[in-house]
């Protein structure tokens, strides 16, 4: 379909959406907030894709192949589900299109790796959709970290949780509850979260073990909760749990030698207000955190709010932008990318394995 409609616009950078899922409604606002514009949305159906365009003011529906190759799309953001993004995101990077992909990875570590490298070799950018990352309370918490308020990091604790609808829900009625569409189930969806939070802290270091000491799978043999323990050199550990069989949580602890730090709204940013909507649809938050020192005197930090989206869109946006302009490309994204999965694998491997000790 034309974009002729578009052509007397000023683009700063293009982009287009490979997917109309409903993670879209929670992005497409940031990036018509960035200097991205939307050029448009495609499907398998393009019909589908185009009534998507009409109803979000969002460019023009076509193919996946007609967006793939279309010569005035500098990026793409691909947010299909995990079982079939890697063949996209291939074809995205041949196509030299610089990609923000959606996550959990699919795929081996080795497929990934190949992704990212092709991505460098390309001298493109390469995101993934971690919002979490890139919030105001999240950089001030790394920098107090880096700086040394609390010490040598030595264990993080770290969580996301919620209750599944119903049984349907539960048992494959969700794309995150049916390994055919998330192979990794709730394990690539919400434990996605914890161990990159857990990474995070240790500042992207890989550790040396994992175990699932618990996984629960549904009547369709996908996991749906998982819990495990994951060691790190020197006597240093984690533990995280995921799923979708308890009560809401989105947090994480870190304990230093001399303090720690403790966020409860982690994926989110909504705090402990119960307002679930903060996950679908643009929201400010994450304006505060617990910092506790040696002695177990806490104290709330205040630090300025904002909506992880549009964090994560000006942040990519900065990135295409500077490659532009002769610039490299951030080596720091597909690097968190790649870690993160490395040790969802690993823990994937031993949930299958009955809580085998799996060596990174």
């Amino acid at each position: 379909m034309s974009l002729s409609s578009h052509d007397d616009l000023p683009v700063a950078i293009a982009i287009g959406i490979l997917s109309t899922s409903d993670i879209v409604d929670k992005v497409l606002p940031g990036l018509k907030q960035s200097v991205f514009r939307v050029l448009g949305v495609a499907s398998r159906d393009p019909e589908r894709a185009q009534l998507f365009c009409v109803k979000n003011d969002c460019g023009d529906g076509m193919s996946h192949a007609d967006m793939l190759s279309h010569p005035d799309i500098d990026a793409l953001y691909v947010p299909l589900p995990s079982g079939l993004r890697n063949e996209y995101l291939s074809r995205a990077i041949a196509a030299r299109k610089h990609v923000y992909s959606e996550k959990p990875m699919g795929g081996t570590v080795e497929d990934i790796a190949q992704l990212v490298g092709e991505c460098e070799a390309q001298g493109l950018q390469w995101m993934d959709g971690t919002m979490w990352y890139h919030s105001t309370r999240t950089k001030a918490i790394e920098k107090s970290i880096r700086e040394g308020d609390i010490g040598p990091v030595q264990h993080v604790s770290a969580a996301f949780t919620f209750k599944a609808p119903d049984d349907a829900w539960l048992n494959g009625g969700n794309g995150r509850t049916d390994k055919t569409r998330e192979p990794m189930g709730c394990l690539g969806d919400q434990g996605w979260y914890p161990l990159s939070a857990i990474l995070w802290a240790y500042n992207w270091e890989l550790p040396e073990k994992v175990m699932a000491t618990h996984t629960t799978l549904n009547t369709v043999d996908t996991i749906v909760a998982c819990t495990g323990t994951i060691w790190f050199s020197g006597g240093r550990s984690a533990h995280f749990d995921c799923g979708c069989t308890s009560a809401h949580r989105s947090q994480f602890e870190i304990v230093g030698e001399r303090g720690t730090i403790r966020v409860d709204d982690l994926v989110g940013g909504q705090g402990r207000s119960g307002d679930f909507s903060a996950y679908e649809v643009p929201f400010i938050g994450s304006n505060l955190y617990v910092q506790g020192d040696v002695m177990g005197k806490d104290r709330v930090m205040q630090v300025p709010p904002c909506d992880h989206v549009n964090e994560l869109v000006n942040a990519f946006a900065a990135c295409v932008q500077h490659i532009k302009e002769g610039g490299k490309p951030d080596p720091d994204w597909p690097r968190r990318t790649l870690a993160v999965h490395t040790v969802m694998s690993a823990v994937f491997v031993s949930s299958q394995n009955g809580g085998a000790v799996v060596s990174l």
